[in-house]
């Protein structure tokens, strides 16, 4: 019965430790973001991510709660910083929902200069003032462009 009890402690020690240390290189992932440090913060992520033979950025399956949630927020504000807008929309489709995938794809669209995709996907959300904000953007990009 001791030895029941132990091996159970060992078990639940080793998977506290497991998830300890996913929060803390996920954490770590997320400060060299912040920092510019985008080199660390891929290899501290490639433990969670690979790509799959059509190139496709996917999670490892074995991520779970607030680990797989952690692990989507890092790798997107990733992408977003480093600009890979392609491989951010493919992850986006894939790992996020609802209101938290359609803003992304409404950033996508507003940083490639797609104005008028992006009025309406801003508008679509109920987001009026930023739909505005992107008339305004187009415009001024139209009347600098103009000779």
């Amino acid at each position: 019965m001791a030895t029941l009890f132990l091996s159970a402690m060992s078990v639940s020690g080793c998977a506290q430790l497991d998830r300890e240390e996913v929060r803390a290189r996920l954490s770590g992932a997320d400060q060299s973001i912040g920092f510019g440090d985008y080199g660390s913060a891929e290899s501290l992520l490639s433990e969670y991510v690979y790509r799959d033979e059509m190139g496709a950025l996917k999670l490892h399956p074995g991520l779970r709660g607030e680990a797989r949630s952690g692990a989507v927020d890092t790798v997107v504000r990733l992408l977003w910083e480093t600009g890979r807008d392609e491989t951010l929309g493919q992850f986006a489709k894939e790992y996020l929902s609802g209101r938290e995938q359609r803003i992304t794809m409404c950033r996508i669209a507003e940083r490639q200069a797609r104005f008028d995709e992006a009025y309406s996907c801003w508008n679509g959300i109920g987001e009026v003032d930023r739909a505005e904000r992107v008339l305004r953007t187009d415009a001024a990009v139209r009347i600098l462009a103009q000779p």
